[in-house]
């Protein structure tokens, strides 16, 4: 049995035909108006261009705006925990300030000193080379005592310290390195307090000898001047220790560095020992 049609299948039909006849003849009609067409597109655009570059301003201004939201909460929760941090850096200070306090208080009623010995003072120097000598690990600077500069004083880099100066001329110093087998100084744990001698033995990494309390002795800990034996100033930054050979302990230097341009000489003062002399004082009763 035949479906019957709808009664207005017809008129889509019609419909539909006369659809694809206007679409060609529009089609061929900008075929042949090519010129004119490509006239009417460029004055078109030329008017429209510019209520377009009107209307993307404020839609700009509004994409930007509702762009930005997550950097402004990415800066809103940076800026509430810089006011945490800034909190208890003040809670810090204020503790800082207190202890300050009682210390310099303390210091009067005793009569000690407990700042740090390293000098405020520095004199910039360039290591200007090597020489051959008696001291296999040593540096020549281009200050000398025209500068300030004076035996003993200890020479450091960006890293740490260097050595300390042996011997002074009028524009020129050298310095011998905590390297060299000649070099011994005075150092302690910063961790524990522990001390010890650090004596270089033409090594990259020399050792620790003569250990007070080795149980205080860890790998890892942070070794500093300690100022014990006068020469040197307490605090200054030396290295770090590592394992040496049977059980030993060595220290890796921080200035490990091969080459040394750029250090400052520090004026320090040292500890000299009383003048030894055959007099003999007696006791006045």
């Amino acid at each position: 049995m035949r479906h019957r049609e709808r009664p207005n299948s017809g008129w889509t039909r019609i419909a539909l035909l006369a659809a694809i006849l206007v679409s060609s003849l529009l089609i061929s009609f900008n075929r042949g108006e090519d010129r004119q067409a490509s006239k009417l597109e460029t004055a078109t655009q030329s008017g429209v261009a510019p209520l377009a570059e009107f209307l993307s301003v404020p839609l700009r201004g509004i994409e930007d705006f509702f762009g930005s939201f997550t950097d402004r909460a990415f800066a809103f929760e940076e800026n509430e925990r810089l006011k945490a941090e800034v909190s208890v850096l003040r809670d810090r200070q204020a503790r800082y300030e207190n202890l300050a306090m009682k210390v310099a208080r303390y210091e009067a009623i005793l009569g000690v000193d407990t700042e740090t010995d390293v000098p405020l003072k520095k004199i910039a120097a360039r290591a200007i080379g090597e020489t051959d000598g008696p001291f296999v690990r040593s540096v020549l600077l281009n200050v000398g005592a025209k500068d300030g500069v004076m035996i003993g004083n200890p020479v450091m880099s960006a890293d740490g310290l260097v050595g300390h100066v042996i011997n002074v001329g009028p524009a020129s110093s050298r310095v011998l390195r905590l390297s060299d087998l000649n070099s011994r100084i005075a150092v302690a744990s910063a961790r524990s307090g522990a001390t010890a001698i650090l004596a270089g033995d033409n090594s990259p990494r020399p050792k620790l000898a003569f250990i007070n309390q080795r149980e205080d002795w860890i790998l890892g800990d942070r070794v500093i001047s300690s100022g014990d034996d006068g020469a040197l100033p307490r605090g200054l930054a030396v290295g770090e220790v590592i394992a040496g050979e049977a059980g030993g302990l060595r220290v890796r230097l921080a200035s490990r560095r091969a080459g040394i341009d750029w250090v400052w000489v520090s004026p320090y003062t040292r500890v000299l020992p009383p003048a030894e002399t055959d007099n003999i004082i007696e006791e006045v009763q």
